[in-house]
């Protein structure tokens, strides 16, 4: 029942149990039926190239490391891509940083430069792994890749797309 009703939150099924086009799309992407839908929204708001790295990460593990003795070290090097809003927005500005750094620097100096800023070159490769299967998906469905930069609103809509069962609202006694 619960994987049925999620099927049916996330509009892949319609009330006869019947797959939707939605359903249909999600079947064809390789990914945990939330984040797949989140891929498809974030098609439609604009903010595919932004989503595709947000549940890219998501599903791998965090790249950033904070090892016990160094915690505050590893704090200031991770606060430059930290967002005032949005941990997803966050995870955004690493992908670009290291991306940009991965191809400006031998793959010996890039993995150097993340053991410096305490992000985990493996984790990292596993991150872009999974991006680059999700992109391919992504152009089999030929889903529209944003060539602007995607606004906090449509990224944030897009989020919540794949992630309804997880909002609450709080009641004031």
């Amino acid at each position: 029942n619960e994987g049925f009703n999620l099927v049916q939150e996330l509009q892949a099924v319609n009330k006869k149990g019947e797959l939707t086009s939605i359903g249909q799309q999600l079947c064809r992407i390789q990914a945990d039926p939330k984040m797949g839908r989140m891929l498809l929204a974030a098609s439609k708001e604009g903010a595919l190239r932004e989503i595709l790295i947000i549940v890219s990460a998501l599903s791998v593990q965090d790249p950033r490391d904070r090892p016990s003795d160094k915690q505050q070290a590893a704090d200031e090097k991770h606060r430059q891509w930290k967002d005032k809003e949005s941990d997803f927005v966050t995870l955004v500005n690493l992908w670009q940083h290291f991306e940009q750094q991965r191809q400006d620097l031998s793959r010996n100096q890039f993995e150097k430069y993340c053991r410096q800023n305490f992000v985990s070159p493996l984790r990292m490769r596993e991150w872009r792994d999974l991006h680059h299967q999700l992109h391919g998906a992504c152009r089999e469905l030929k889903l529209t890749e944003n060539k602007q930069p995607a606004n906090y609103e449509a990224v944030h809509r897009s989020l919540l797309s794949g992630l309804l069962g997880n909002i609450g609202f709080q009641r004031s006694s």
